[in-house]
Parts: C-alpha cells; sequence; structure tokens
C-alpha cells in the first residue's frame, strides 16, 4: 500500500456505493474523502487537497454536473469522473464541456474502476514528466549564456530571454514591451542589413540565416554579436510563419582580442620596418643637409638651399619621432583602480580644461572591477587622451568619460562631439607620422596600452567621435 498517494474524492447519495468505492480506495493506497450530499462536499473542498473526484451525476438539490463545475471553477486541475446509472448524449456532452476526465456507469467492476484509477496515474506521471520538461527546458533557455528571443514577422520581440539583461543591459520585460526595441538595439550602420535579412528570413518561410553586427547596450556601448536563426518548424501549405526563434552571441572579448592580436602584429610589423627605414634613410639625409650648408655658405641668395635645409630638418624631425616610438617602455603592471586613475587625471587636468573653457563628465557603472595594468602609464594614456579632446573641442565643449566593463575586460569612453567632416582612416590616428606634432600622443597611447595588454580603439557616430581604452581585469592576473 501506498500511503503517498493522492486524496479522491467521493460524492454519491448511495451509501453502499460510498463504502465500496472507499474500501478500493484505502486498498489501492488512496485517502478518501466519502460525502453523501453535495453542499458538504462544496463546503469542505477548500480544506482538501484533492486531485481526483468521483461524483454521481443524478444527486439530490445540486446534480452532479453543476457540482463538478463548480469544484473545477475553485481547482481547474481537479479531474472528475462521473458515475451514473444512465447515462445520455446530453450528459456526456456537458461531461466533455465542464473536463470530465473519465465516465463510470452502474454497475460497473472492480477491474473497471481499477482501470479508471489506473488511467488517472497514467496522466498523473505524463503531467509530470510534461512539467519536469518544462522545467529543464525553462532552466536551460533562461540560464543559457546565449540570448534567445522569438521575433514576430512585425520584428516585435514576443519573447526573450534573462540574458538580455547581462548582455544589453534591459529587461526581458522591457525588451518585450518597447515598440521598436529589437531594431533600436543594432548599430544604426547596422540596422538596415540585419532588417532585410529577417525581413528575407520571413518571406522565405524561415529559412536560416547567421550574421556579425553590433548592437547597443541600455548604457550606450558597442556589443559585437552574431544573430544567428533557427528554422522554424515548417508550416502548413498556404500558412505563413508568424514568429522566427533566434539567438544573440556575445562576441565582444573575441573582437577585442582579434584587434589587440592585430595591433601587437602591427606595432611589431611597424617597430621593424620603421627601424631600417630610418637607419637607412638618416646617414643620406646628413650628407644631404650638410651639402646644403656649404651651399649656402658660397650662395647665400639661392632660395632652393633654404627649402632642402627645410625638408632636411622635417625629415630628421621625423626619424627622431620614429626614434621615440620605438624606444622601449619599462611596464609595472599591478591591480589598479581605474576609476581612481580616472579621477586624478581629470582633476590633473582641470585648470588646463576650465581655460580653454571645456568641462568634463564622468559616469561608472557600479562596482568596475580593477584592472592590471602599470598605473602611472595608464594615468599618462589617460591624460593624452583627455587633452586630444580638449585639443578638438571648441569652448563651451564638453568631454564624457564613461566606465563599463564586459566579460574579461574594463573599458574607458571619450566622447567629445565632433568637429569638422568624419575621419575617412581612422588607422592613420595611431601611426607616428603626422606632420603636425598635434596628435603623437595618440600613438603613444595606442603603443602603451598594447605594452600593457590593453587596446585603444576609435569610433565616429553622427556628430561624435569616441576613443575607447580597453584593458585586462585584475582577475585571474598574475
Amino acid at each position: 500500500m501506498n500511503s503517498t498517494k493522492d486524496q479522491v474524492l467521493v460524492v454519491d447519495d448511495d451509501s453502499t456505493i460510498c463504502e465500496f468505492l472507499s474500501e478500493i480506495l484505502k486498498n489501492e493506497g488512496y485517502r478518501p474523502i466519502i460525502f453523501t450530499h453535495p453542499h458538504d462536499a462544496l463546503a469542505a473542498f477548500e480544506d482538501k487537497a484533492v486531485r481526483l473526484a468521483f461524483i454521481d451525476i443524478n444527486l439530490p438539490e445540486i446534480n452532479g454536473l453543476e457540482l463538478a463545475k463548480k469544484l473545477r471553477q475553485k481547482d481547474p486541475k481537479l479531474e472528475v469522473v462521473f458515475i451514473t446509472g444512465y447515462g445520455t448524449f446530453d450528459n456526456a456532452i456537458q461531461a466533455i464541456r465542464i473536463g470530465a476526465y473519465d465516465y463510470l456507469r452502474k454497475p460497473f467492476t472492480f477491474s473497471e474502476f481499477n482501470l479508471c484509477l489506473k488511467r488517472y496515474e497514467e496522466r498523473k506521471a505524463l503531467r509530470e514528466r510534461i512539467r519536469l520538461a518544462e522545467q529543464r527546458y525553462f532552466y536551460l533557455v533562461q540560464n543559457s549564456p546565449l540570448l534567445i528571443f522569438v521575433l514576430r514577422a512585425d520584428l516585435q520581440m514576443e519573447f526573450v530571454n534573462q540574458v538580455c539583461s547581462m548582455i544589453l543591459g534591459y529587461s526581458p520585460d522591457e525588451a518585450v514591451n518597447t515598440p521598436d526595441w529589437f531594431l533600436d538595439c543594432i548599430h544604426p550602420e547596422d540596422r538596415q542589413r540585419v532588417e532585410r535579412f529577417f525581413q528575407s528570413a520571413f518571406e522565405s518561410q524561415g529559412a536560416p540565416f547567421s550574421t556579425e553586427c553590433r548592437l547597443l547596450h541600455k548604457k550606450g556601448h558597442l556589443i559585437y554579436a552574431i544573430l544567428r536563426s533557427i528554422p522554424p518548424i515548417r508550416p502548413e501549405s498556404g500558412h505563413e510563419v508568424e514568429h522566427l526563434d533566434g539567438i544573440i552571441v556575445d562576441i565582444t572579448d573575441r573582437v577585442l582580442l582579434e584587434k589587440t592580436l592585430i595591433q601587437r602584429e602591427k606595432l611589431e610589423t611597424l617597430g621593424t620596418i620603421s627601424a631600417e627605414v630610418a637607419h637607412e634613410i638618416r646617414n643620406p639625409l646628413v650628407s644631404i643637409g650638410g651639402f646644403a650648408r656649404r651651399i649656402q655658405k658660397k650662395c647665400p641668395n639661392l632660395p632652393e638651399v633654404d627649402i632642402i635645409l627645410r625638408e632636411s630638418k622635417r625629415m630628421e624631425t621625423l626619424l627622431d619621432r620614429i626614434k621615440n616610438y620605438l624606444k622601449p617602455v619599462e611596464v609595472r603592471r599591478q591591480e589598479c583602480s581605474v576609476n581612481t586613475v580616472v579621477t586624478k587625471s581629470v582633476d590633473f587636468l582641470s585648470p588646463e580644461m576650465k581655460y580653454h573653457g571645456v568641462t568634463c563628465r564622468t559616469a561608472s557603472d557600479s562596482a568596475i572591477p580593477t584592472a592590471y595594468v602599470d598605473r602611472e602609464i595608464l594615468m599618462q594614456v589617460f591624460i593624452n587622451l583627455i587633452r586630444n579632446a580638449v585639443a578638438a573641442l571648441d569652448k563651451g565643449g564638453m568631454l564624457f568619460i564613461r566606465l563599463y566593463e564586459s566579460g574579461e575586460s574594463v573599458h574607458v569612453d571619450f566622447k567629445n562631439k565632433m568637429v569638422g567632416n568624419k575621419i575617412k582612416d581612422p588607422k592613420l590616428l595611431f601611426l607616428p607620422f603626422d606632420d603636425g606634432g598635434q596628435t603623437f600622443g595618440l600613438p603613444l597611447c595606442y603603443r602603451l596600452l598594447k605594452n600593457m595588454g590593453g587596446l585603444l580603439s576609435f569610433s565616429q557616430e553622427e556628430d561624435h567621435v569616441i576613443f575607447t581604452v580597453t584593458l585586462p581585469k585584475a582577475v585571474g592576473q598574475k
């Protein structure tokens, strides 16, 4: 006998039937609750945890069908088996509408009753398997490192898992209830392309696709991602796909690592080539300058000699730039609060910013982790980037500095209003060959960050430029 089986309600105005069913239920391990009057059963039902009820259709005062309806209103999960001495087609229809799971016609045998209990246990076991499967599915979807979503044909979110708040900073409710949230989260330069992908997917009955794109975090910074659709179950002929399932994979750390490796290779190649070129150019350049000065002494009024000397001087300055750029820098990395370094850098340059009429605003995510860097070199980098922004801004301009984290990195954005046209080739910003001498700080920052395992990147918005410093977190570093 299994004492843990469910309580079973029996309502029949025939006490003999009640006693008979009570004995069978007890022998099978159930806990019967017997009533011969429907009002008593209805009154006691709320205090009982009942999952199965055997109800006679022909009860006094309250019809068994009506009693079952009221009981199921109190507990929709209640399974009802009707008992009757005679059955009509109308009774069967009403029983189905109420939600009856089985039907016993008097007189019934012990085997028929046991078969009814067996079917109940099978349904109960099936429901439990479904519940566990749904629970596993729910936990899998909600705790997956991927952002999982369901998109409607109008490109509005039907569902998104809780990873959305980790990757993009939005709660699932915000994502589902905000009109055009999905498209607004895509970087403007990628938005039209991604929108075409999804429109084509719906038009082609859910043909799968995968693409890389940039997303915008709730706080404004870039998230690099792979966006991939999942092939849907093919609809019946003539029916269109109404929903599209998909995933978003955050590849920001991978992209930053790739950029860091590319940056390192570029600097190593540049160093090798520049050192060789500087060495080969300097000797003939010294000879050219020397002979030009001798000619100038003999013919002081020749303008061509002045041009030769001026250009020779410019070339020597450029070679000095390359030499200084390639000079080894000793790096002493340690755990460091990036917030503190930003604050000190801003305080140090406050008089300079005030003189130029530039204001600075800083913002930070809560509890920014420490970075594994050289504190003094990092402050030098921040000072150079702030000075670069101050030099580019007009009086009354604003510099925004924001700290945030993602994956294994800490990021610092230096954002200011764009002055003039967009930069056509941002890669040239980080090369030490600018003749004006105003931006040599950028190549130096680029190289210093590389030596610390960091990265300096540049991006442009409609009317702003952003320099982003990416630093390794101190967690797990030695």
